[in-house]
């Protein structure tokens, strides 16, 4: 590090520590430190080179990450998170840095090299979502315009990644999160690694698609808006006349759960999200629902069902393709200009890089 050129940025020191989660009495101990100095830190103190380096070791960051201007600083209003009252404002804090420094000191680097699809988000007005009938239209119309047709979709993740958006791993990301998104130049999308039921995750994304398409501008995170978007999930995975003529039909006091594991696998969501979808669209009445959610508590599958053995666990693909894309040489320019450690790419953010010593056949 040059002393002599480096210029000690306090908002570089404050995204790390965000990023890793850290409290200003966690800096302190790193620095042996009162955790009034390290707040002062990321105001008008200013660290030896020592300091520097003990905070870069601990934050996963090269010192010269405290060297950058922090141009784009993401705010949590401007996100959509899944799980609003379970989550905490430390965890969503650590979430947002964690999607500022992927989408400023990563995603920014690739992008100059890598072509990306263009974004494909459809921007709905007012309207078109006032209303439960509304936002089943607006679904139809989103399904049209991108030639999916009236049957199921195969791959949310990389029907999200063709429409331009970014969906990664975060490996913070757990189930006080669920899924998160936020749309400030290119859409970026959060899967939750922990969640392991492949039909609640496919709601996730499509949730968030609701979002993204829904509540550009707007702050999100209210019963309003999270109904909204849970109603876009449903009317977007689950088409009103295609579901309703394959819901297999009632009779008597109880349901077919057999039929209706055949349907969740091929429509590749929930039992439970089929049983609101069937509700909703008054194939169900309001008892058999509540029966049939009984049913599913009592049975343990609040977080996994039957079936979710024989559906795919979708993993964003995108970015990591774009990464392997790049040669040895590339790839470690994108590290050192990042002022990431390599380490961070791989624990925080679950990309896989090639190794630093390895070489290219000629």
């Amino acid at each position: 590090m040059d002393s002599k050129t480096f210029r000690f940025n306090s908002e570089q020191l404050k995204l790390a520590r965000l990023a890793a989660g850290l409290s200003f009495a966690d800096v302190g101990s790193i620095l042996g430190v009162t955790r009034q100095y390290a707040s002062k830190l990321e105001n008008d103190a200013i660290p030896s080179i020592a300091q520097l380096k003990l905070l870069a070791d601990a934050l996963g960051v090269d010192t010269s990450f405290f060297n950058k201007t922090r141009s784009k600083v993401l705010e949590t209003e401007q996100c959509h998170f899944r799980s609003v009252r379970s989550s905490t404002q430390k965890l969503k804090k650590t979430i947002v840095a964690q999607v500022e420094v992927l989408n400023s000191h990563i995603f920014s680097l690739i992008d100059d090299i890598v072509d990306f699809p263009a974004i494909n988000i459809y921007e709905a007005e007012d309207h078109e979502y006032d209303s439960v009938k509304d936002i089943e239209v607006l679904a139809e119309k989103v399904r049209r315009q991108l030639g999916l047709g009236l049957g199921p979709i195969s791959h949310v993740i990389k029907l999200l990644e063709t429409l331009g958006c970014i969906v990664v791993n975060l490996a913070d990301a757990d189930e006080k999160i669920d899924a998160f998104s936020t749309f400030t130049g290119r859409p970026i999308v959060v899967r939750n690694t922990q969640k392991l039921s492949p039909g609640r995750l496919r709601f996730d994304f499509a949730h968030e698609l609701g979002h993204l398409i829904m509540h550009q501008g707007i702050e999100t995170g209210c019963r309003t808006t999270e109904q909204q978007a849970n109603n876009f999930a449903s009317a977007f995975l689950m088409p009103r006349s295609a579901f309703a003529s394959e819901f297999p039909m009632v009779r008597g006091a109880y349901l077919n759960w057999d039929s209706l594991v055949q349907l969740k696998v091929r429509w590749g969501v929930s039992l439970k999200a089929i049983i609101y979808r069937a509700k909703a669209l008054g194939l169900l009445s309001p008892e058999k629902a509540k029966s049939a959610y009984i049913y599913l508590s009592k049975n343990g599958y609040t977080k996994n069902e039957r079936g979710d053995d024989l559906m795919l666990i979708e993993q964003p693909t995108m970015l990591q393709n774009a990464i392997d894309l790049l040669d040895i040489h590339t790839v470690n320019s994108i590290v050192k200009e990042s002022g990431l450690n390599r380490n961070m790419f791989m624990t925080k953010f679950n990309l896989r890089l090639p190794s630093s010593n390895h070489l290219i056949a000629v």
